[in-house]
């Protein structure tokens, strides 16, 4: 979402990448958002829209979307009477106030290292009474069933390389928190995992993550170009992954 986000959106196969993270976590998050009653007449905004699963899937309910993202290549397409698309870094544009009946976002503020401010921001942009879903991963679980020696220790490299810009592995555990301390009412916080296979569309999600990424920790020296095939091949064997856990800070403005 920033202009330092760590993961290049000009990666070959970005969009199959934000493909697998759709197909893998957009159900709950749709869940999520029925069980607040979105539908006609509301207006949402969706932080960091990728690829734009959950933007039309709230445009198809009767809601009215603004999808922001720093880069809309993948949005843009959207564009309707009912969504609007913005290029916008949270960091620094200006943002709508006292607009949304909804604001979403998935997998962005554990990217951006002033999340706490960011999230006070779009707090600001809720009507009274209006909710926020904040969801971001906890890593803490993450790994492979009978995983190769030496491979979780490849995994706390690129942790370590994303955390460098500003990442944080565990921000799902906080993010309940914070939506607390952003002043909103009647929160709460739930947590899901999966435990995925290679056939799983969603396993993509991880493996092209790791091949978007590749290229700059062997650069930087962090792995070896030898260490990063290693770990590449993991992901072709028929083993499954167990995912981090997706956590879902929600609070409402009073």
């Amino acid at each position: 979402m920033t202009r330092d986000y760590i993961l290049n959106q000009g990666f070959a196969d970005e969009r199959k990448r934000l493909a697998g993270m759709e197909s893998l976590w957009d159900p709950g998050s749709q869940a999520l958002l029925d069980e607040l009653g979105i539908g006609g007449g509301w207006r949402c905004l969706e932080v960091g829209a990728g690829g734009g699963s959950m933007v039309q899937w709230m445009a198809d309910r009767g809601a009215s979307v603004l999808a922001i993202d720093i880069d809309t290549r993948f949005v843009d397409s959207l564009a309707s009477d009912a969504i609007e698309v913005r290029r916008v870094d949270l960091r620094t544009d200006p943002l709508p106030q006292d607009e949304f009946d909804l604001v979403h976002s998935r997998l962005v503020l554990e990217h951006l290292s002033d999340r706490r401010q960011i999230l006070d921001r779009l707090a600001a942009t809720l009507r009274p009474g209006g909710w926020m879903v904040i969801e971001d991963y906890d890593w803490t679980c993450f790994g492979f069933e009978g995983e190769s020696p030496g491979f979780s220790d490849i995994a706390e490299v690129i942790l370590g390389f994303m955390a460098k810009a500003g990442f944080e592995r565990d921000y799902g555990r906080r993010v309940v928190a914070d939506i607390e301390a952003a002043g909103l009412t009647d929160v709460r916080g739930e947590g899901r995992a999966r435990l995925i296979g290679p056939s799983s569309p969603g396993f993509d999600f991880f493996r092209l993550t790791f091949e978007s990424l590749r290229g700059a920790i062997v650069d930087a020296g962090l792995l070896s170009a030898e260490e990063a095939d290693a770990a590449a091949e993991q992901f072709n064997e028929d083993v499954r992954l167990l995912t981090p856990l997706m956590m879902a800070g929600i609070g409402r403005r009073a």
